[in-house]
């Protein structure tokens, strides 16, 4: 042990170590540190950086939690070094709080409630980051870190941060602890990164495209609501692009109106809703309210500071809260369900009133997957805050009614509005969201291994079209559907004999006109009908 110590010693074993990885099959050195880099590449080139709000403040080039894990998750499923029981949203969203742990990136607005919030990653379009200057690999030296870190906080400039490569590129020893470091992380979260001789020669050399992604997820997902649910006709699901591009830009425009904030609202409102309490249901609350339209929030902020002696302070905040949240939705508005998804509806409704709860809730989270993602988002604040305010031991809203039957009346037309629905139906499922608002949220792991395929198919340069394992139609060679399409033609044209000579509605002369003109046209069956029955 002691001799390992010495330089000369180190340098046979890393040797000594690199033989043996290669013998194992890896194709580099350093595997381990290379995807690791690979996934912060990634991360760091296909998010989407904005000015955004967060806890009445704007903030310049932030990404949301829910797109650095869309952007890891893609990644990950697109990388053939990673079996298939690896992927999911949740090894993700752990990926993403080791990368943050690792000062890859880091929380902005993080203050609540007039305390710091805790340090953890949350996979929500409400949570906001940012990226350093510079980031360290698993396992360097603290002063590294902290030089790091100071990097991008000091607002003074300094010089540029070493980048880890040319640190550690002329010193493999250190470079094999870190690869190890990172090995041992990686599993730590679920994530078994396996290298084998085989996959060398079909290794990806591209990641496919965001947009390619995107449509693969829709694909695939359309085709799993398929086989749950009956959707007699499709036009309303599937948009042409022009018409998605339209909305989007509408709805980004509408949220850039909806953030322009003023020196009222960073310095008055934000110490009127920074409430001395920390509880589940103020964060639920305070959740909703952070995009509304600022009108709101000022009125809220006006009732709050006028509440001083109030022997139930806490609980007449809370009503305040639930009344402010509760006036925006009320408010004519499109619901979070989109209207053009009713046929989906309708069938998880159905599945509702049949009992069968597994196949509504997997039904239910395809349908969700489908929204866009700040739809998606509001939606998992108002079920999360509905499901917190009508627990039987929260704040009673109202005396004569229970919590549960307030939170059902006040948000369902919010949630889901179509006149083809009855009001019990329309509740039932408002209902079921709430009650399972901690499931509906995720991704059914056969559609994360469906997805997965078919990505690893593309980048292979397989057919966009093959099956991607479902099944609504037998394929047939085309001797088979040449000898099908001449019998049922025979058939039909047989029909369309007896139907015509055995027609009493007509008169003989019209009866017989016809019949001259099916012989005229389809001599040879009208021989075969008539030697039939002769």
């Amino acid at each position: 042990m002691a001799l390992n110590l010495t330089p000369r010693f180190r340098r046979l074993s890393s040797a000594s170590s690199l033989r043996r990885r290669r013998r194992t099959g890896h194709s580099e050195p350093f595997h381990a540190t290379q995807l690791w880099n690979n996934i912060i590449h990634a991360l760091q080139t296909q998010v989407d950086l904005r000015q955004q709000r967060r806890h009445w403040k704007m903030h310049t080039d932030c990404f949301t939690g829910a797109d650095a894990v869309d952007v890891v998750l893609s990644h990950l499923m697109q990388n053939v070094y990673f079996s298939s029981n690896d992927i999911s949203r949740l090894n993700a969203a752990r990926l993403c709080q080791a990368l943050m742990d690792h000062k890859v990136f880091y929380p902005v607005g993080s203050r609540l409630f007039g305390k710091e919030q805790e340090m953890m990653f949350e996979d929500r379009s409400s949570s906001l980051y940012k990226f350093p200057d510079s980031y360290t690999l698993p396992g360097a030296g603290k002063d590294q870190e902290m030089e790091n870190l100071l990097c991008h906080e000091r607002s003074v400039p300094k010089r540029q941060c070493p980048k880890l490569d040319k640190v550690t590129s002329l010193n493999p020893v250190v470079m094999e602890a870190h690869d190890r470091r990172i090995e041992e992380l990686l599993k730590m979260i679920n994530l078994h990164p396996s290298i084998s001789p085989n996959l060398k020669r079909k290794r990806p050399t591209t990641l496919l495209s965001k947009k390619v992604v995107e449509d693969v997820w829709k694909q695939i997902t359309l085709l799993q609501l398929l086989h749950l649910i009956h959707l007699p006709i499709l036009d309303s699901i599937l948009e042409s692009p022009l018409k998605v591009e339209r909305r989007r830009r509408s709805q980004f425009n509408r949220q850039t109106d909806l953030i322009i904030s003023n020196t009222f609202l960073d310095r008055e409102v934000s110490k009127s809703l920074n409430l001395p309490y920390t509880d589940e249901w103020f964060v639920a609350a305070v959740d909703c309210l952070e995009h509304f339209p600022d009108e709101l929030i000022v009125h809220a902020s006006e009732l709050l500071s006028q509440i001083i002696n109030d022997r139930e302070v806490a609980e007449t905040h809370k009503r305040v809260l639930f009344e402010t949240i509760a006036r925006h939705y009320s408010q004519s508005r499109e619901s979070l369900l989109c209207e053009r998804y009713l046929a989906i509806h309708a069938g998880i409704i159905e599945l509702l009133e049949s009992g069968k709860m597994g196949q509504a809730l997997e039904a239910t989270q395809l349908c969700i997957g489908l929204l866009e993602p700040s739809r998606r988002e509001e939606l998992h604040r108002l079920l999360s805050f509905m499901a917190v305010a009508a627990a039987p031991g929260a704040c009673n809203l109202q005396k004569q009614n229970t919590n549960r039957t307030v939170i059902r009346r006040t948000f369902t037309k919010a949630i889901i509005q179509n006149q083809s629905l009855s009001k019990t139906q329309a509740e039932t499922l408002v209902i079921f969201l709430m009650d399972n608002h901690t499931d509906v949220f995720k991704i059914p792991d056969s559609l994360l291994h469906m997805v997965r395929k078919k990505l690893l198919l593309l980048q292979e340069g397989g057919d966009p079209d093959a099956s991607t394992g479902f099944a609504f139609c037998q394929q047939i060679t085309q001797k088979e559907f040449d000898e099908q399409k001449i019998k049922v033609t025979m058939e039909q044209l047989q029909q369309l004999a007896q139907d015509i000579s055995q027609n009493n509605n007509i008169s003989e002369k019209e009866r017989n006109r016809l019949l001259q003109e099916f012989r005229k046209h389809h001599p040879l069956v009208f021989l075969q009908y008539f030697s039939n029955i002769i």
